[in-house]
């Protein structure tokens, strides 16, 4: 009986005699629509025991929610990991008070020389642009000494020893902090 079936099948072009032997379903092939850049797949989110929450007092009685995330993960992984897992960006920096007590949540829950914030730089020399991924306005700053890095696109990592912030390569990999 099962001949018969596959014989059927087969002659009718809706699966081949070895799909069926095998168990496995037809899958059509697409066509190529030009070559993508295979992306890297998403890692899950991270674990309580990979990231602490912290609430910063604010002025007049606003909050602010911060996520320490000590999975190490490039710029951008790191920033689709806060859009995805918490609802927010990677955190923007407006004050000293803000950078201070980042960074000394850092210092006390990571061993890393450096974690993401939420900016980047972008052109040449004196066409030299700081951005936060969150478009806010670029109002503080508080760049180390040779800093930050005045040729193409950089990303912006903290120091947490002082709270001061470097130009770094997106690709590299390091925890970061989320702002939700």
């Amino acid at each position: 009986m099962k001949l018969f079936l596959v014989l059927a099948l087969a002659l009718l072009g809706a699966v081949s005699a070895h799909q069926l032997h095998e168990g496995a379903p037809e899958q059509e092939v697409p066509a190529e629509q030009g070559k993508e850049e295979p992306r890297e797949p998403e890692p899950p989110c991270p674990t309580e025991r990979e990231s602490f929450r912290v609430i910063v007092p604010g002025q007049g009685g606003c909050n602010y929610r911060y996520m320490l995330v000590t999975d190490c993960r490039t710029f951008e992984n790191a920033k689709d990991t806060c859009a995805r897992c918490y609802r927010g960006q990677l955190a923007s920096i407006h004050s000293s008070l803000i950078n201070q007590r980042l960074s000394c949540m850092v210092r006390t829950r990571t061993n890393r020389s450096q974690v993401w914030i939420g900016g980047y730089t972008s052109g040449w020399h004196h066409c030299l642009r700081a951005y936060w991924v969150d478009r806010s306005s670029w109002n503080y700053s508080n760049w180390a000494r040779g800093n930050p890095c005045r040729t193409g696109k950089t990303c912006v990592a903290m120091c947490p020893s002082g709270g001061q912030w470097r130009s770094v390569s997106c690709g590299a990999r390091m925890p970061f902090i989320c702002e939700y």
